[in-house]
């Protein structure tokens, strides 16, 4: 299992339903790039920063997590849901669903991805 690490506190999530890509990158914690072709949902983005970086996982784990997530919630099953801390000072975040997770996006973000990864390391 990956080594798990503290994150730094994330800043609150203003109450609007959009945001550049600078402003999303920075709510999230990451680089411009890593957002670049990343779900639009900052939940989902917060979710992914949340594996790679926190929990260690490496991209094809953190893709096994979240398919889990997704199919034992389509399933009615007990998904783990996202903490209220990654909505931290933000009203009203329990009324929001689970986000759907766009999974042809994901394929996309995870290819890009580890394409940054295989460059970093050449």
């Amino acid at each position: 299992m990956p080594r798990k690490k503290k994150l730094p506190e994330l800043p609150p999530i203003p109450s609007k339903r959009y945001f550049p890509i600078r402003e999303a990158s920075s709510l999230c914690g990451v680089k411009d790039y890593v957002l670049r072709f990343c779900a639009k949902d900052i939940l989902i983005a917060r979710r992914i920063r949340e594996l790679l970086y926190g929990e260690g996982y490496r991209i094809d784990a953190a893709r096994e997590i979240l398919n889990k997530e997704d199919r034992e919630a389509k399933a009615g099953a007990s998904a783990p849901q996202l903490p209220e801390a990654y909505l931290p000072g933000f009203d009203g975040a329990g009324a929001f669903a689970q986000p759907e997770i766009d999974w042809d996006e994901f394929d996309s973000v995870v290819y890009n991805l580890e394409k940054i990864e295989e460059f970093l390391h050449n």
